[in-house]
C-alpha cells in the first residue's frame, strides 16, 4: 500500500498541484477542502473557510511568487505516512524556479491529505518552521 499510495502522492503533488500553480489562485483552491488551515512559511496561521477565501488566497502567493519570476516547482525526497485508508500525511521539499532555472526559494512542508470522491484534496498544510 505504501508504494502504491507514494506513486499517487508524487502524481498528486509533482503533476495535478504543481499545474494548478502554474494556472491561478481557483485552480489551487480545487485541491483544497474548505475549510483548510494552513501555518505558512512567516508562521503565520489562517483557517480559509471556502473555495473563495482559498482561492484569493493563493492568488496572492502565487502572485508574489510570479513577481519573483516564479516559472514552476519541483518535489523533493517525498514521504508519506497512511492514516487509515482514505487520509495520508505527505511530507516534502519544494524547490520553486524561475523560467531559467535558477532557484527562488526551498523549503519543507507537510499535508494532512484525503480521499475523496473527487479524488485527493488537501485538508490542513504546514511550512516546517524553524526554531
Amino acid at each position: 500500500m505504501t508504494e502504491a499510495l507514494e506513486r499517487e502522492m508524487s502524481d498528486f503533488f509533482g503533476r495535478q498541484y504543481d499545474e494548478a500553480w502554474k494556472v491561478d489562485g481557483n485552480e489551487i483552491a480545487k485541491l483544497y477542502c474548505a475549510p483548510t488551515v494552513t501555518v505558512r512559511g512567516d508562521g503565520s496561521i489562517h483557517c480559509l473557510q471556502s473555495q473563495n477565501e482559498l482561492a484569493q488566497f493563493f492568488q496572492g502567493v502565487l502572485d508574489t511568487y510570479r513577481s519573483q519570476g516564479f516559472a514552476g516547482g519541483t518535489v523533493h525526497d517525498l514521504t508519506v505516512v497512511p492514516i487509515g485508508d482514505r487520509s495520508a500525511l505527505a511530507t516534502m521539499t519544494w524547490k520553486i524556479f524561475r523560467a531559467d532555472g535558477s532557484l527562488i526559494r526551498e523549503w519543507r512542508q507537510s499535508y494532512n491529505v484525503v480521499r475523496l470522491a473527487e479524488g485527493w484534496r488537501i485538508l490542513v498544510s504546514t511550512f516546517h518552521l524553524g526554531s
